[in-house]
């Protein structure tokens, strides 16, 4: 995690996104114009053309992640207060934007989300467990209660769409590809090799060091790269009156 206080480094933001995966920037102001406007500046926004999002977004490119209901008795995406378990931005999705902004607009003290790093995590790794997973590639989608209970998401397995577990992403960085709970299935491998394997790699990324745990405040945005980590928002009682923003977009 890399913070800043502002966000007129652009450049600096980016190179810091990809060596070190989330930057969290605090105390800032912004019109959902200006939130759009600066990631923009970094790449291209993902545009929220689909009919189902419309009572989720502000705008265009923001969706509202949030318990208060809009003028129709609408929530927001994500709006329960049990935990959104780890995960990241559509992982079975081959063009998936690979940033994510999140910025606290109100009601987000107390609340709190927590980020692992991929990339410490890979280095660590015990030596024969790296060897053993080097060529592997996974097969990941969405079942209701595996990380939410939403209803949002269409339930998938995208068995066609194989990614690498051990990812390179553009800065040189290599980590793990690895939002363990939108994993089904490892191409060529057995239902009690995939089990073995993923056991021994929750086990190893779950360990403290490799994660960070950011307790929000009103202002603050953490912007996250999401082939190399994942995240959790924990339980939070006052989603109602909590509103994020969150914009999820490319470094182009």
């Amino acid at each position: 995690m890399k913070e800043f206080h502002n966000l007129s480094d652009v450049q600096g933001i980016k190179d810091a996104l990809l060596n070190d995966l989330v930057v969290v920037i605090r105390n800032q102001n912004l019109t959902p114009e200006e939130e759009v406007e600066f990631c923009q500046s970094i790449g291209k926004c993902q545009y929220l053309k689909h009919e189902r999002t419309k009572h989720i977004a502000v705008g265009e490119y923001i969706l509202r992640v949030t318990g208060e209901k809009n003028e129709h008795g609408e929530e927001g995406l994500f709006g329960h207060t049990s935990s959104l378990d780890w995960h990241a931005n559509q992982a079975s999705n081959p063009d998936r934007s690979p940033l994510i902004w999140l910025y606290s607009v109100k009601g987000s003290a107390g609340s709190r989300t927590s980020w692992i790093d991929m990339a410490h995590a890979y280095r660590e790794m015990p030596d024969d467990l790296r060897e053993e997973i080097q060529d592997i590639e996974i097969t990941l989608g969405y079942k209701k209660g595996s990380y939410s209970d939403s209803n949002f998401f269409v339930e998938h397995h995208a068995t066609d769409k194989p990614f690498k577990l051990v990812h390179t992403n553009d800065a040189g960085i290599t980590g793990l590809y690895f939002p363990f709970l939108q994993i089904f299935g490892m191409v060529g491998k057995t239902q009690e090799e995939f089990n073995s394997i993923m056991s021994r790699l929750k086990e190893h990324v779950l360990q403290p060091e490799f994660a960070y745990h950011h307790d929000w405040q009103d202002g603050d945005i953490v912007i996250s790269e999401q082939w190399l980590s994942i995240h959790k928002r924990w339980d939070f009682e006052g989603m109602e009156n909590r509103v994020l923003h969150r914009i999820a977009f490319d470094y182009r």
